[in-house]
Parts: C-alpha cells; sequence; structure tokens
C-alpha cells in the first residue's frame, strides 16, 4: 500500500498516545503513515483476508524505506509490532536490510529493540514441522541470520542484540517485555536448533571467553552482562562445555583464588549478578573450591554489603551437603541480628529453606532468630515469636518499651502489617520436623491478631501452611480451629482470609468442619449477602446445616470419601510411574 492510498478505516492516532520526536532524516509524512499503521493495528480487521492485505502492502512499504526509519524513536512500537506480524518471505527481507546496515544499527539505542524483534522471528520459523516449500524459505532465513552472528563474533557492547542471538542459536528464547517492548507478544520459544546453529553458538561463546582480553572483560560492566546471560544457555546446550568456561573465566580473573577481586567482583551490582549466574551454573567441584578459596570465613560481611548479600543468598541455596550447609550456618549463626538491621531478609530465608531442605540445624536456627527477635529469654517471651517475626519487630519496638524492661501493660498489642520476608520465613518454619514454637506461638495469639493475620495478603500464607503442613499435628489444627471460632466470619468476607476458610475446609477431618460451619451459620444473612462470604456460604453448605444437620453430615461424609478415593488413586498412579522410571 503506498503512503497516499491510506484505506478509508485508519484513521489519526490521538497525538498524546504517540510521541512525536523529531528526526531529521525522515519527514512527517513518513511518521504519519505509520502512526496511521499503529492506530489501524489498534483497531483490528473485519476478517483476516483485510487483515492479509493491509499487512501485505506495508511491508512492502517498509522494505523500501529508508534505514532511518528503523530509527525513529517514535516508530520503536510500531516497528516492533509489524516485525512480530511478518512472514517468512518477509522476514528474510527485513533481516536483509539488517545484515547490510548492522554497524548503523547497532549505534543506536532505540533501533536495537526493532532488530531483537526481527531476530526473534528467526526462532519463531525454525521450530516444528516443515513443507518442502518452508524448508526451502527456512534455510534462506537461517542463512541470512548466520551472517549477522558472524558480524556479532566479540561483541560484548551489544548487550541485548547478543543476548537476543545466542537464545535464537541455543534454541532456548526466554526474552522479556522490557527487553523488546510492551507491543511484542510472543518472547519465548524452546525448539531443537540446527547443527549450524550450535556450532556458530560455541564460536562465539569461544569469542567472547578468549584468553587476551579475559581481564578486561572482568572488569567491563558490558560484558559481564553478556557472560550472564551465555553461562545459563551454555549450561542447557552443553553442561561440561560451561563448566569449562566458569573455571576459565574464575581462574584467569584471578576470582577463584583472590578473595579481594571476588569481593570486587561481587560489590558491584552487575557483578553481583553475574556471580549468582556462576554459582547456580557452576560444578559441585567448582562451587567447593570458591566456596572455600574465597567465602568462607567472609560470610558475614557478604551479607550486610547491599550487592554481595545476593551472592550469599545463592551461595546457601547452592550448599552440597548437610556438613556443608553447617558449616555456613556456624559462620551466620551469631549475627541474624545484624543481618535483620540491615533489612537484608533474603539471606535468613535462603538459610531456612536449605535447613528444610537438607533437615538440619533447624532447631539451633530457630533458637537464634528467637534470640535475634529479643524473645528467647525469658521463656514466657518466646510466645511473642510470630508476631515478632511476622512484622520484624524486636520485642522492645513491638511493645515500646526499653531493652531490659519488665513485662508491658498491653500484653497484646494489635497486629501490625505483616512483612513478606517474615512471612515467608515462618512458612519455612512451619514445615521444620519440630515447629514447636512457631505453633506455640500463633496459639497464643488472640483471635482478633489471627485474624489480622488470616486476613493480611502476606500474613494469610501463613495460615495456609499451617493447615497444610504435614509437621503440624491434628490437634493443634483442632486447637487453631477453637482458637478462630469467634472471628470466623469477619475472616470469610475478607479476599484473603476467605481463601484461607477454603483451605481448612479442604484440609480438616468432618469434626472440625462441624465447628467451622456452626460458628458460620450463626452470621448466615451476613455471609449470604458478603461478595466473599457468599462462596463461603455456599462451599461449606451453611443452608444445609441450618435446614438439616444430619444431611449435611451426610453430604460432608460423602465428598469426603470421593476425594479419599481420588487421593488414592493419584498416589497409586503416582506409585506405578515412579516404579517405570526405575
Amino acid at each position: 500500500m503506498l503512503k497516499e492510498g491510506m484505506d478509508k478505516k485508519e484513521k489519526k492516532a490521538n497525538p498524546k498516545a504517540h510521541k512525536r520526536l523529531i528526526d531529521k532524516n525522515v519527514n512527517e509524512e513518513t511518521v504519519n503513515y505509520y502512526v496511521r499503521i499503529a492506530a489501524t493495528l489498534d483497531e483490528g480487521f473485519e476478517g483476516d483476508e483485510d487483515r492479509e492485505l493491509f499487512l501485505r502492502n506495508v511491508f512492502i512499504q517498509l522494505e523500501k524505506e529508508d534505514i532511518h526509519v528503523f530509527m525513529h524513536p517514535s516508530l520503536q512500537d510500531v516497528l516492533v509490532k509489524l516485525t512480530e506480524l511478518s512472514n517468512v518471505e518477509q522476514t528474510i527481507k527485513l533481516l536483509q536490510i539488517l545484515k547490510d546496515n548492522t554497524a548503523e544499527l547497532l549505534n543506536d539505542g532505540k533501533a536495537r529493540k526493532v532488530m531483537c524483534s526481527l531476530l526473534l522471528q528467526v526462532a519463531e520459523f525454525s521450530g516444528g514441522e516443515k513443507s518442502k516449500e518452508q524448508q526451502e524459505h527456512l534455510e534462506e532465513l537461517q542463512e541470512v541470520f548466520l551472517e549477522i552472528c558472524q558480524s556479532l563474533k566479540g561483541d560484548v557492547e551489544n548487550v541485548l542484540v547478543v543476548k537476543t542471538v545466542l537464545q535464537v542459536l541455543s534454541g532456548h528464547v526466554n526474552m522479556s517485555a522490557k527487553d523488546i517492548g510492551m507491543k511484542r507478544n510472543k518472547t519465548t520459544w524452546n525448539y531443537t536448533p540446527p547443527t549450524e546453529f550450535i556450532q556458530t553458538f560455541h564460536e562465539m561463546c569461544e569469542e567472547i571467553f578468549s584468553l587476551d582480553d579475559i581481564q578486561e572483560k572482568v572488569e567491563h560492566n558490558k560484558a559481564s552482562m553478556v557472560l550472564t546471560h551465555v553461562f545459563p544457555l551454555l549450561h542447557k546446550v552443553k553442561t561440561p562445555t560451561c563448566h569449562k568456561f566458569i573455571r576459565k573465566y574464575l581462574t584467569l580473573s584471578g576470582v577463584l583464588t583472590d578473595h579481594e577481586k571476588f569481593q570486587w567482583l561481587v560489590s558491584d551490582s552487575r557483578g553481583s549478578f553475574l556471580m549468582q549466574t556462576i554459582i547456580e551454573c557452576c560444578s559441585d567441584e567448582i562451587y567447593t573450591e570458591l566456596y572455600s578459596s574465597v567465602c568462607k570465613g567472609h560470610l558475614l560481611s557478604l551479607a550486610v554489603h547491599p550487592q554481595a548479600n545476593f551472592v550469599l543468598e545463592s551461595l546457601i541455596k547452592g550448599a552440597k551437603d548437610k556438613e556443608q550447609f553447617e558449616e555456613i550456618f556456624v559462620e551466620l549463626k551469631e549475627n541474624f541480628e545484624d543481618i535483620l538491621a540491615f533489612n537484608h531478609l533474603r539471606v535468613i530465608t535462603s538459610l531456612a529453606k536449605a535447613a528444610c531442605q537438607l533437615k538440619t540445624c533447624q532447631m539451633k536456627l530457630v533458637k537464634h532468630l528467637l534470640r535475634a527477635f529479643h524473645c528467647f529469654e525469658p521463656e514466657d517471651r518466646q510466645i511473642m515469636f510470630v508476631p515478632l517475626l511476622a512484622t520484624l519487630t524486636t520485642y522492645e519496638v513491638h511493645f515500646g518499651i526499653e531493652e531490659g524492661s519488665d513485662k508491658p501493660e498491653n500484653e497484646n498489642p494489635t497486629l501490625g502489617k505483616v512483612n513478606i520476608h517474615g512471612s515467608l520465613i515462618l512458612q519455612t518454619l512451619l514445615e521444620f520436623k519440630n515447629p514447636k514454637y512457631v505453633v506455640n506461638s500463633l496459639l497464643h495469639m488472640t483471635p482478633k491478631n489471627l485474624q489480622c493475620l488470616a486476613c493480611d495478603p502476606s500474613g494469610s500464607h501463613i495460615m495456609e501452611v499451617y493447615f497444610k503442613s504435614t509437621t503440624v499435628t491434628e490437634k493443634n489444627k483442632a486447637a487453631m480451629v477453637d482458637r478462630l471460632q469467634d472471628v470466623l466470619q469477619d475472616i470469610a468476607c475478607s479476599s484473603c482470609g476467605s481463601w484461607i476458610i477454603e483451605t481448612m475446609w479442604t484440609e480438616l477431618p468432618l469434626p472440625q468442619k462441624t465447628v467451622i460451619v456452626k460458628a458460620l451459620a450463626k452470621h448466615d444473612r451476613r455471609l449470604a449477602g458478603d461478595q466473599y462470604g457468599r462462596f463461603i456460604h455456599r462451599n461449606c453448605g451453611v443452608s444445609t446445616y441450618i435446614n438439616s444437620v444430619r444431611n449435611w453430615t451426610e453430604m460432608q461424609t460423602s465428598s469426603q470419601k470421593k476425594r479419599k478415593m481420588f487421593e488414592d488413586i493419584l498416589q497409586t498412579s503416582g506409585t506405578k510411574t515412579k516404579k517405570k522410571k526405575e
């Protein structure tokens, strides 16, 4: 379609919706044309034929345009959208333009997003079965793409483009909307790449890890960003090669043996992210060597550093066995309060999750947390563990008293807003082999504070895990139901709380369900008229219970039998699958 012959459907876009930026190389008429294209695409079409005709004419025009159109700041969104809609032949022609003008386009920050969106079309067409004609077009497309890759070998400046190319070559594409722009819908593919792609992928990796300038790459921010993308892809494509390059990088850069160089690297935001990636992708042998050489004895300095604490988190997650984790825990256990003071809660969360997974140091970890929140001694303070950890406040701050003072006048102040990290830690502690400190504290909370916990977006997850946990006894779950009787109706009428009632209903046996429905039946009208409560009213069979306790009991017994039978079928099926794999 020519610029003069726009379809009648096309309307001028709202000038506020498209920010106009001036580029002396592109005239106003051309900019207006593509702005109207954007408006038409947003408006939609009556049928597929109209859409195809429209796009065909647009691409004919786009292929004739000056290269500066691809670089115009106002046209990036519509060009990203158009590249996603291109077919194989159109993509080949546009890639040819890209190949012939790679250097100029790479020098323009805005044009890179259009380039990346176009490169992603190679992934779009590379998967699945193809006819003979489609295969011929695909081979031509891949040939042009590989020529573009050759021009990018050794490039660590153009992070976004290199990242896109490497992902397409590897067959593992996972770009974000932030990378390409919100105008592109699909940014994720997994497919088996051709041999030439894998070969080029390895060649590009070899170039990136060249011997002559590895030290320079360590100190180069953009290079470290490229390496952060390379390691996970290498790990998926060929794990031994990934381990080889990780060792090469760590050895030649001196990071593996020199603590100062390691500390320098992880103190930078990009360097910290790179080291996290290395820890996640490295072999057990490299992990152990890295930990022993440059981390051991320096864990507290990592824990309190604004960037390095993320590396420590990955180090904790990567602990290979109980002994290794216990070494890390021993070094950090006396410093929980310092770590909390710096608000690096993720470190504590990682320790709790690792202790849960490896089944070690669990009770020690809880006791050190109690000390950190000043509620280990005297013993009667321990019942405040959950409110303190949930809100991340020490005993004295929570009660507004001086440190070392006696009991406060108000022994049960209203629970404040629950911190997401405090919630995550408590959820993990409830999965410990013996969660007695958390359970005891929860059961000593007032019904009103339990209601606050259940209705809080973060706190509700603590209650959910409480009723789902296999280590919390049925007796303690029943005790919690009794504790909640007087506030169940308020919990049921909350968006978060109603979900907790659903969880209780699913997890608890008939005697506890009876307690729940009896309490809810007293507030029949309120529940039936509430936007959240009405679902609880229906799912718990409140009306049936009010009309006939016997019918309600029979209905619940039948439902419980069906659920048990279904669980048995799933369990049997899972056992058979496991045996088959073995």
